[in-house]
């Protein structure tokens, strides 16, 4: 699979994909958008490939959300806010109906659209540098879909406050290990590994009672009251 923003290796089961425009911090346009959708369908329908491991290139963010100087739509798209699509419905393995699992290693930034893909991980692990945060009302911007995402992950205080905060504030390593944003927390030049370590025993599993729990567990997230 060759792509022009992404890395793709599959073997042993595993799909290693790589955001690859490290010099815009791997942030992502119409290109990666597009690729994304494309990429998504056809590991659905590779039976070879057991487990997904997303990464991102070397250098100072894992993904710095939308690329604001291309945007993500297409040229000419007319902007307004509510009718058009979210580019999360094409970025995310569950909104397009991928039930194998997904790990997300994350080193420097995570900012604003990279929730895309940690709201939808099964495991998100990340390197002793990494840091989380949502800018969107630094730029007067709704933000909707990162916090709306995460809630079922991190408890409602924490998401108002990285809401709130935007840019002045960033979640470092250990405070998303305490709030469960992730679930460990690696040296920087063990992360790759160690995400790899993890698919490698998921990948061990049968793959129909491994999909079948993951969508099971991800479509009841509907049937789930919310918490007051």
């Amino acid at each position: 699979m060759t792509y022009s923003t992404l890395l793709v290796e599959i073997a042993a089961g595993i799909a290693t994909i790589t955001l690859n425009r490290p010099e815009r911090l791997n942030c992502f346009n119409r290109a990666m958008v597009t690729e994304f959708r494309e990429l998504w369908s056809r590991l659905r329908a590779d039976s070879d490939v057991r487990v997904i491991v997303l990464r991102a290139a070397a250098g100072r963010a894992f993904c710095s959300g939308v690329d604001v100087k291309e945007g993500w739509r297409a040229p000419g798209e007319e902007l307004t806010p509510f009718d058009q699509e979210d580019p999360g419905e094409w970025l995310g393995p569950k909104s397009n109906k991928v039930w194998k699992p997904l790990i997300v290693a994350v080193h420097g930034m995570a900012a604003g659209g990279a929730f895309y893909w940690l709201n939808e991980a099964d495991i998100v692990i990340c390197s002793e540098d990494a840091t989380f945060f949502d800018p969107h009302l630094k730029f007067g911007k709704i933000s909707a879909v990162e916090p709306i995402g995460a809630m079922g992950r991190i408890p409602l205080q924490e998401i108002t406050r990285m809401v709130l905060m935007a840019d002045t504030e960033r979640i470092c390593a250990q405070t998303a290990l305490r709030i469960s944003l992730v679930t460990e927390v690696t040296p920087l030049d063990t992360l790759w590994t160690r995400a790899h370590e993890l698919a490698a025993l998921i990948a061990q599993r049968h793959p129909v009672a491994v999909q079948g729990s993951i969508r099971a567990i991800w479509e009841a997230q509907s049937l789930r009251a919310p918490k007051r």
